[in-house]
């Protein structure tokens, strides 16, 4: 019997735009640094870098990595406030079926969020939208492994059992199949109908979340 769910956010509950990313030019200005368009490029696939090399997300860490892949020197509070301005890249309005399915949720189990970024961050978002409040706690990648590492999940479950906790999430390999690994139940939120070749192992599978409601 399922006792939680654990939810993803960015892509899951919260949509991440490109444009987002125009932040980093923004800091970039604001702390006077001269730049090209290419070093916007750099430190956004330094970030990326980051994420398959580290486990856990930090910081000074992360600055340090970004600095050494771009072989430049940007000042240690970039990171702090292009993370600080990310807290605010939020849609004006969730959708309100997601509302409505947090609302049926919550009157059956225990929701929390695991998300694979900085908890400060991704809380302060999900209080912008009002949704903060349908959740118990929310487990972030600063405190142990992130996804698709068992640690995480271990985490997220809380005193239930792997069994007793489903995972909804966009990403496959780090939601869903980190999850099963794990020994939890999954759902694939699959809005763009991806393929993913599979062997010998059960989820569920949306296109859109209003159909949580027909699995649970």
């Amino acid at each position: 019997m399922i006792k939680r769910v654990i939810f993803d956010i960015d892509n899951t509950l919260i949509p991440w735009k490109e444009e987002y990313y125009n932040e980093i030019k923004n800091v970039l200005e604001e702390l006077n640094v001269e730049h090209i368009e290419q070093d916007y490029i750099e430190i956004k696939k330094a970030l990326g870098e980051y994420e398959n090399e580290y486990y856990t997300f930090d910081r000074k860490l992360m600055m340090n990595f970004i600095n050494n892949y771009t072989k430049k020197n940007y000042p240690e509070e970039f990171i702090y406030k292009v993370t600080k301005k990310w807290a605010n890249c939020v849609p004006e309005k969730i959708d309100e079926n997601i509302i409505k399915l947090l609302e049926y949720l919550k009157t059956k189990y225990e929701l929390v969020i695991l998300t694979d970024w900085y908890g400060d961050q991704q809380t302060e978002r999900l209080e912008k939208l009002d949704i903060l409040k349908y959740f118990q706690k929310v487990y972030y990648a600063e405190d142990t492994k992130r996804k698709p590492f068992k640690e995480a999940f271990m985490q997220a479950i809380g005193d239930n059992k792997p069994e007793e906790c489903i995972m909804i999430g966009d990403n496959f390999e780090r939601d869903i199949k980190g999850a099963l690994n794990a020994g939890l139940q999954a759902i694939w939120y699959n809005p763009n109908n991806k393929t993913e070749t599979t062997k010998d192992i059960e989820y569920y599978e949306i296109s859109n979340l209003k159909e949580v409601n027909t699995i649970l």
